[in-house]
């Protein structure tokens, strides 16, 4: 089992750096289990803001595109546990996706659904996904070269008019995600109520 483990890390390290030689990944590129992730994540956000009946390609490729109505999008999440993957669609597909699809996957966004994973990081990610995405990037990270995670995270950033905005909206995730961690364990574990923390406004 050890031999297999490193094996496959070993396939998933030639993978990303083979990923990142050919820079601009095309979609015809993508193994089958990428293209369905791929789908399955553009099909959300383009349901979620009701165009299904137009062209997500056309719409998502276009950099001056602004028939993406963001302010319709939004993302109700009911608990910031792991958990509860099934109740989190976005998050349940990146947490499924090894490193290096889940890395076909968002450059292939960004190359080609730019506006689409601008919805999906500014909108839709909740502090579950958040969480899980940046495991994955932990993940992807220990796999690459420091010049291939550059150029990766690079290349992804560039999708956003507001790259700041982008790397806000998942920090904010991750940290809320951990704020609710500790509530829980101070709930469970300790019986203390997080309501009762808060600063009295008198």
């Amino acid at each position: 089992m050890l031999l297999l483990g490193h094996a496959h890390c070993a396939h998933e390290r030639q993978d990303l750096l083979r990923n990142d030689q050919h820079g601009s990944l095309k979609l015809h590129e993508l193994e089958p289990a990428a293209l369905q992730a791929l789908h399955e994540l553009v099909s959300l956000v383009h349901n979620h803001l009701k165009i299904n009946d137009q062209d997500p390609a056309v719409l998502s490729t276009s950099t001056n595109d602004h028939g993406v109505c963001m302010k319709d999008a939004c993302y109700e999440v009911a608990k910031s546990d792991l958990h509860l993957l099934k109740g989190d669609p976005i998050a349940k597909i990146l947490w499924t996706l090894n490193a290096n699809t889940l890395q076909n996957v968002l450059l292939a966004m960004a190359h080609n659904f730019r506006r689409t994973l601008e919805v999906l990081i500014l909108h839709l990610l909740s502090p579950v996904g958040a969480e899980v995405l940046t495991r994955k990037f932990d993940e992807m990270d220990q796999l690459t070269s420091q010049e291939s995670r550059k150029k990766f995270y690079q290349v992804f950033y560039s999708a956003f008019d507001d790259q700041l905005a982008a790397m806000d909206a998942i920090l904010n995730g991750k940290e809320s995600f951990a704020l609710q961690a500790f509530k829980d364990v101070l709930d469970k574990y300790l019986g203390v109520n997080s309501d009762m923390l808060k600063p009295s406004s008198r």
